[in-house]
Order: C-alpha cells, then sequence, then structure tokens
C-alpha cells in the first residue's frame, strides 16, 4: 500500500510540474498567480488552526442568527467548560 502511494505522488508531482512547465502563460505570470494561491491557502490554513470554534450562545449573544447547533456537547477539544 505505501509503495502504490509514493507511485501515486510521484506520478502527480511529475504531472504537475510538467504541466506548469508547458503552460500557455509566461513564467512569470504562472510563477505569480502560484505565488498568490499558495499565499491565500496558507493564510487559511492560519485561520482555521489560530481561531476557536464559534459556540452558538456566543454568537447570538454577539449579533449571530444562532442557527449553529451542535448535537453533542463536549466533543470539540478546543472548547472548554
Amino acid at each position: 500500500m505505501l509503495a502504490l502511494l509514493r507511485t501515486s505522488l510521484r506520478f502527480f508531482v511529475i504531472g504537475f510540474l510538467a504541466g506548469t512547465l508547458f503552460a500557455p502563460r509566461s513564467g512569470a505570470a504562472t510563477r505569480a498567480m502560484l505565488r498568490e494561491k499558495f499565499t491565500v491557502m496558507v493564510n487559511q490554513f492560519l485561520e482555521l488552526a489560530a481561531l476557536p470554534p464559534i459556540e452558538s450562545r456566543t454568537a447570538v449573544k454577539n449579533g449571530g442568527d444562532g442557527t449553529r447547533r451542535t448535537g453533542t456537547r463536549g466533543t470539540n477539544a478546543r472548547s472548554s467548560s
């Protein structure tokens, strides 16, 4: 299974590099586009990692509509009771 995963990853990287090298836009435009997309992905990941989830009671108190409800209480490891 690990060999299949390694082979799949290897062919994905080769295909990605070949597609990037033979793209119809210039190298500078391609690098700028990739840099922009990478920056957006990193920022989204950092936002998700840094912010705790909003509980429905807090959202209602702070002006939210409070429609988000969780089925069971205490299943989120980041929330404190």
